[in-house]
């Protein structure tokens, strides 16, 4: 049987294509990144100021993860102001550690509420970094919670003393004491602490 040159042409192309088809379709891929929804990116722990800076984040965030990765892995302890610890008598607040910290950013974060906030009032000179501690002193910090369900929002302002310590090679928050709350700028009544919302949200072991 004669066969045309157009045909004997087709033939011989006919099985490189199949295979180089078959390598563009079925040539296994690198897969697709699973969706894990807006990245959060956080400041290295190489200094007390970017551990404060990423409190700030995961306040904002709701990002519970990233309070924990910047509180002490070692020993963390937070003391209430006066008026918190009057306010929570049924708090043993001398017994607040890390596992009480954790357990109240959790519950807090899991609440159904939006944050914005500053937790470093603007006059506020940042002590350079000496030794493996550091103190921050009268540290003003700020914070509006706004309860999605109804959206009404509360504010806290208040003064802290923070005390950073360098565990290893990454700086830590060591012991968070408040001090008191604080009025606004702009005016008005004083502030509650971020103590309300840990007597509110937190539990003790």
């Amino acid at each position: 049987m004669n066969t045309s040159p157009a045909r004997l042409l087709l033939s011989a192309i006919l099985p490189t294509l199949v295979v180089l088809l078959s390598g563009c379709l079925f040539s296994p891929r690198e897969p697709e990144p699973p969706g894990s929804g807006e990245q959060i990116t956080y400041l290295p722990r190489s200094s007390p100021a970017n551990v404060w800076a990423n409190i700030e984040t995961s306040l904002e965030a709701a990002n519970a993860q990233g309070w924990e990765d910047n509180t002490s892995q070692v020993e963390f302890q937070y003391v209430p102001d006066d008026g918190t610890r009057s306010a929570f008598p049924g708090i043993a607040w001398d017994l607040w550690r890390r596992p009480e910290e954790v357990n109240f950013i959790n519950n807090f974060y899991n609440s159904g509420v939006t944050i914005t906030a500053q937790m470093r009032n603007d006059e506020f000179t940042v002590p350079e970094n000496s030794g493996t501690e550091v103190i921050w002193e009268d540290v003003i910090y700020d914070l509006s919670v706004t309860n999605n369900a109804d959206s009404s929002t509360t504010r806290y302002r208040a003064s802290a003393d923070i005390t950073f310590r360098l565990e290893g090679n990454f700086w830590y928050i060591y012991l968070w004491r408040d001090l008191q709350g604080e009025s606004p700028p702009e005016g008005g009544g004083q502030l509650s602490t971020m103590g309300v919302l840990r007597g509110t949200f937190g539990s003790t072991r």
